[in-house]
This record gives C-alpha cells, structure tokens and sequence, in this order.
C-alpha cells in the first residue's frame, strides 16, 4: 500500500482511495495509547509538541486544514498531512478532536449531502448535534487567534484570514439554539476580534463607561425575571422574540426593531449623561456587513438624541435585513451585540 501512496499517480482509483481512508480510520479507531509503540518510546523531547497537558498546539490547528482537505478530495492530503496523521495514531486527545471537528465541518460545509467515508447515514447542521456545532465555533476562533499570532510574529497581515473564520463562527453559533452553549461557544470571540481590529478590551475599572450583554429571559434568576419584566412590560407577548434584552449590573435596556432599523432602548441612566448625547460602541459589528451602522462606525455610533431629563434614551444603531422575529437572525444578532458600550459623547458639550 505505501508504493501506491508513494507513487506520484495523481490519478489513483476510488478503489485505492476507498482502501486507504479505510486502513486510516481503523488505524485510528482501532489503535490505543497503550498498544502504540510512539507512545511506549515517548521521550521528553516531544513535550515541546505541547501547549498544556492535553493540547497538542501544532498538530491541533493543523485539523481544520486537514479536515478541509480530506472533503475536497485533495489527493495530496496524505502527504501532506503525513506528520498530522502519524500523531493522531497515537494521541487521543487531537484524535477526539479530529472526529468532532470532521463530524462539524462536513456537516457545515456539505449540509444536504451524505457523508462520505470516515461516517455513515446523512447529517445536516441543523441535526447536528449542538455541543458538536460549540466545539467547532470555539476551534475556529482559536484558529483565528492563533493565525493572528503567528502574522505578529512574521509581521504580515492575516487579518482578511482571522476575519473570515470569526465570521464563520459567529454565523454557525447562529444555529445553536442552546444559549448557554451559545455563549460558551464565542466566550473568546470579542478578545479575538479586538485582536483582529488592533484595538485594546475596554478598561474594566472605567467609570464612565457602561457595558452591556444579552440578558436571556430568566437566566438570572427571580431578580432577572423581574428585571426583564419592567424592560419589556411595553411590548406584547407576541412581540417578546423580536427583542434582545440587555443588562449592565443595575440597569437595563432592549434592542428591538422597526422595519429595518434596529433601535436601542436605555433607562435609568445616570445622571451625568442627561442632557447629554453618548457614543455606543459594538466591538462585533464589522463582522456582519447585511448591517448598515449609524455613521458608518459600529465602533462610534453617536445617538440620534440627547438622554432624557428621566434618564432614558432611544436610537437608532442602524439598519439590516435581518429579522429578529426569524429565530435564527435572532440569534446571529444577539451574538453581534454580546458586548454593547456606551459612555459620555464628549464633543456633545
């Protein structure tokens, strides 16, 4: 079998390649730790492989290429990936996340098809299992991280590359309708965006700054409910899925939508900023282009109107197509503003 894979024919069977995907897979299914002779004369000069004690940083963000690979059917994968795939014979945890992410990635890319070799039966994304989507969106903006790293490094620009796998993230994220795995699925992705931007997180001490985050109806408890009640209390029940609901510590607000606009509604904002207009910040909203920001900049939106004597304020952010009543926009949106920052406009006088 090694002469035909060594063999430079680019023009190998099915009947070959069939064979060959089959003795991987049963390699890899097949073959422990213990019974792997790598793993008997494992020595102290592969601790260098490893990023902590269960993560294997070279192999493991070589998967997505791999596996990317493996459903173009490139025939030069096996040599290519030759080092890849000696590893994953005899480490069990890139070989768990090698089954996962292939499991994910066909799934995403190939939806309505069959999958091919390394699995039996049909698999769409919205079938596929949520845990296994979070897996694959925590990847792909690790892989971000580390391909920014990596240009910092060699001082050239990868931002196009991160850019577009934090896209992806944030869109397949959209199908998990879970929002504790949601959640857990981004936990990285605005410290990975800022990255991306060159920009630095927000000073957490700053207090004039006030950050807000989805608030799930009730996820926080009694209190949250209650909360959540008095932000809503003016909308319908009907109208209840088309609302992202906000929260910074003490004070709450919505993001709700009017044909295409989006607008944001605040309250019970301090007093310092009465009288006043502020600068909205959302450090995610380059990523999502169907959204035309206020100004251009979904870094400094200026507010239509100044705070109310009351405290409350009401703008608009910007417009899109997108639909928060669809259950799925809903959620690609309430991911975008994950991170809502508003403070003091300065120049407002």
């Amino acid at each position: 079998m090694n002469n035909d894979i060594h063999s430079g024919d680019q023009h190998a069977s099915h009947e070959e390649a069939l064979r060959l995907a089959q003795w991987l897979r049963q390699l890899m299914n097949y073959t422990t730790p213990s019974e792997t002779p790598l793993m008997q004369a494992r020595d102290e000069t592969q601790l260098d492989l490893q990023f902590d004690s269960d993560y294997h940083l070279r192999f493991y963000q070589q998967l997505p290429d791999f596996i990317m690979a493996l459903l173009n059917n490139d025939p030069q994968a096996t040599i290519h990936y030759a080092p890849l795939l000696y590893h994953l014979a005899s480490c069990t945890e890139c070989h768990n996340g090698y089954l996962d992410l292939y499991d994910a990635i066909r799934a995403a890319i190939y939806p309505h098809g069959t999958r091919p070799i390394l699995g039996q039966g049909t698999r769409t994304l919205d079938a596929t299992p949520q845990r296994m989507l979070s897996h694959l969106c925590r990847t792909l903006i690790s892989q971000s991280e580390a391909i920014l790293q990596q240009a910092r490094r060699d001082h050239v620009d990868a931002d196009a590359s991160a850019r577009s796998l934090l896209q992806l993230a944030l869109r397949i994220s959209a199908r998990i309708s879970q929002y504790g795995l949601r959640q857990q699925a981004l936990r990285d992705l605005v410290r990975v965006a800022s990255l991306a931007q060159g920009s630095a997180p927000p000073p957490q001490d700053d207090p004039d700054l006030y950050t807000f985050t989805p608030q799930p109806v009730g996820a926080a408890g009694s209190r949250g409910k209650k909360t959540v009640r008095r932000a809503a209390e003016t909308f319908h029940p009907a109208e209840e899925a088309s609302v992202i609901h906000l929260r910074s510590h003490a004070l709450e607000g919505t993001i709700t939508q009017h044909e295409q606009a989006l607008e944001l509604h605040l309250s019970a904002l301090d007093e310092s900023l009465r009288g006043h207009f502020v600068l909205i910040s959302v450090p995610l909203g380059s990523l999502l282009e169907p959204i035309r920001w206020l100004g251009g900049n979904p870094r400094a939106i200026r507010s239509a109107v100044p705070v109310a004597a009351d405290g409350s304020l009401v703008t608009t952010l910007g417009y899109t197509d997108l639909r928060l009543a669809d259950p799925e926009e809903h959620n690609l949106l309430e991911a975008l503003f994950m991170l809502l920052e508003v403070r003091k406009d300065n120049q407002s006088g």
